[in-house]
Formats: structure tokens, C-alpha cells, sequence
């Protein structure tokens, strides 16, 4: 939120989700007439109309993933090549600027270079007590032959409301000191997560391996579709299947709530939690780790952390779903 009044720098929730899933009623403006009394409801509805309609169409035409920016890099050597270089003790993972996409078209803007550390979030993880729940799956997320540790970096919309200014007290109240905050800041919430594991064959009950999500574009269906396209030569039947798997893809495409909860969508592979649902993935950071025993906390492993070059980087930005348009414009110096 840069250097803006963070007073009330704490979230609030989004009606547009609600407006966004709602199985029933049509989008409503607020109609202006003189003489009419309007009130703060009637200008939050207004706001909440004309974002509604921009997310709407951005989600369906765009979908959701990484627009401009948002590199994410986590080198084992600070300024390499530089006369400033220095090891990377701390495993500091950097997130450019830049600008996201979510499921529900809200945009994720980051403005300036943000910092999540690796090395501190492992510590506090690892003090906690035995029995703590974060602890344990950080452990059973190790993954075996040589042993890894996978981290997604997500980033999420967050509404931050701020500033406070005086206001009449609302509710049953009297008081001369109320006030509530001026601004709504559109921010951003960046996190480290377990990544997320999938079993290999899910229809089969006997089989229980598992192995790291990858995040999928399109329903299996679709890319089924989109595959058969590659395999003609016909110049008609290639239209025509690229037809069928154009059209199938926009009739698949409305958002429809998860069928347990009403008020999310379901999750997505990449998502570990059912409250993941709105995070959307940068990167994967996979960390070389060893084990004192079975079930000890993971240490990572310095051996395989060794960087001789200075330039090896432990992020890959390459899983992160995107948003192209090959034909965009942006000139040359």
C-alpha cells in the first residue's frame, strides 16, 4: 500500500464476490433524479455496479493469471556480477511490480519490488509446538530421492480500507470523536504456501503416490479438443474441429459456484486449501532439504545450495498461468 495512512490497514470484505456469484437477479445501477436523497449505500452500489462489470468482462475474456510484470526470483546470490554481490543468507524471495488478473477479473496491481524471506518463515514454522498443524504438513510435504521442499509464491486482492476522518456515528450511538476510513485501498496480499500434491492415478484406490500439482488451462475435455486439432491435416476439418473446441471453450467458461460453498469458486489444482481459491500463483520455489530422521523438521541443504556461478535462481516463473496478447503494442528503444 506504499507510504498511504495504513491506520486501518486491514481487510475488508469484498461485495463484489458475492454480486459475482450470485445464482439469481440481474445487475442493478442507481438511478439518479432530482430531488432524490441519496445516501452512502446508493454510492457504494454505484461503485460496486461499475466494478462488477469490469471484472465481469475481463474475467471472461481474459481468465485469470499474470498480466504485465510480476517476476519472482529467489537468487542464492544478491547483485551477481556486481562489485556489491553478496550471498543470499536470508533466501530472500523478490516479487517485481507488476499487474495480475483473478478469477472474478480484479486486478492485482504491485507497485514496487516486494520481499518475502524464506529462511525466517522456515524458523517460525520450526518453533512452534510439536503438535502444530502448520508444522506437521511442512514436514510431510518433503518429498523424497534427492529430498525437496516445494513453495508457491500466490498473490491475492485484498481490499485495505484507511485514513481515518471524522464521520457522524452510525447505529445507536452518540459520540463526537467517530470516524471511519476516508479510502479503500485496491492492495495485495503476497504469501508462501506449501505446494500442492495431487495423487497420480485418482481412480485407482490401491495406488496412494502423489506428485506436484501443475495448473491446467482448460478442463481435460477441452484440452482433449484443442490436442485433436494438432493431429489434422485437412484444412476444413482442422476449422471445423477448431470451431467445435472455440465454442465448447466459451460455453464451459461461466463461473459457477463450488457446489459445498456458494460464496467461493472451487478450488483449482495448484490450490492446497479450499480458502486458496482466490490466490493466484507467480512461482515455485523449490528448496533442497535434508532430514535428521523421519518426521524431523526439514533443514535445508547447504551442499546442494552451493552456487558457484553466483547466478543460480531457485524460482520458476514457468507454471504461473498467464494473460498474452500476442498482438499488443508496446514500441522499442
Amino acid at each position: 500500500m506504499g507510504s498511504i495512512d495504513r491506520s486501518f490497514a486491514q481487510e475488508q470484505q469484498d461485495d463484489l464476490v458475492a454480486d459475482a456469484l450470485a445464482p439469481r437477479g440481474v445487475p442493478e445501477r442507481v438511478n439518479y433524479a432530482t430531488g432524490v436523497l441519496l445516501d452512502a449505500t446508493d454510492f457504494a452500489d454505484e461503485q460496486r455496479y461499475v466494478r462488477g462489470r469490469l471484472a465481469r468482462v475481463l474475467a471472461a475474456i481474459d481468465g485469470h493469471g499474470t498480466l504485465a510484470g510480476l517476476r519472482v526470483s529467489c537468487p542464492l546470490t544478491l547483485n551477481a556480477g556486481a562489485e556489491n554481490a553478496k550471498p543470499n543468507t536470508e533466501l530472500e524471495v523478490h516479487v517485481e511490480p507488476g499487474l495480475a488478473l483473478d478469477r472474478l477479473g480484479r486486478l492485482i496491481e504491485v507497485r514496487f519490488i516486494q520481499c518475502l524471506r524464506i529462511k525466517r518463515w522456515l524458523a517460525d514454522l520450526d518453533a512452534r509446538p510439536p503438535t502444530d498443524a502448520a508444522r506437521l504438513a511442512l514436514i510431510a510435504a518433503v518429498r523424497d530421492t534427492p529430498a525437496i521442499l516445494a513453495l508457491d509464491v500466490f498473490a491475492r486482492f485484498v481490499i485495505c480500507p484507511h485514513g481515518k476522518t471524522p464521520a457522524f456515528a452510525a447505529g445507536p450511538f452518540n459520540a463526537t470523536d467517530y470516524v471511519v476510513p476516508s479510502r479503500l485501498a485496491d492492495a495485495f496480499e503476497l504469501t508462501l504456501s506449501i505446494a500442492n500434491a495431487v495423487r497420480v492415478n485418482p481412480n485407482d484406490p490401491n495406488d496412494t503416490s502423489t506428485e506436484l500439482a501443475i495448473p491446467a488451462p482448460r478442463s481435460a475435455r477441452l484440452e482433449a479438443l484443442r490436442a485433436k486439432i494438432g493431429t489434422l491435416t485437412d484444412p476444413d476439418e482442422i476449422a471445423a474441429a477448431r470451431r467445435t473446441w472455440a465454442l465448447e471453450s466459451v460455453l464451459d467458461a461461466w463461473p459457477t459456484p463450488d457446489p459445498t460453498d456458494p460464496t467461493r469458486l472451487p478450488k483449482l489444482r495448484e490450490h492446497a486449501r479450499e480458502s486458496d481459491w482466490d490466490r493466484v500463483l507467480l512461482a515455485r520455489i523449490t528448496l533442497p532439504v535434508t532430514q535428521a530422521s523421519a518426521g524431523a523438521f526439514p533443514t535445508l541443504d547447504d551442499t546442494r545450495l552451493a552456487d558457484p556461478a553466483g547466478d543460480k535462481d531457485l524460482a520458476d516463473n514457468r507454471l504461473r498461468p498467464i494473460v498474452f496478447n500476442p498482438d499488443a503494442w508496446r514500441g522499442a528503444t
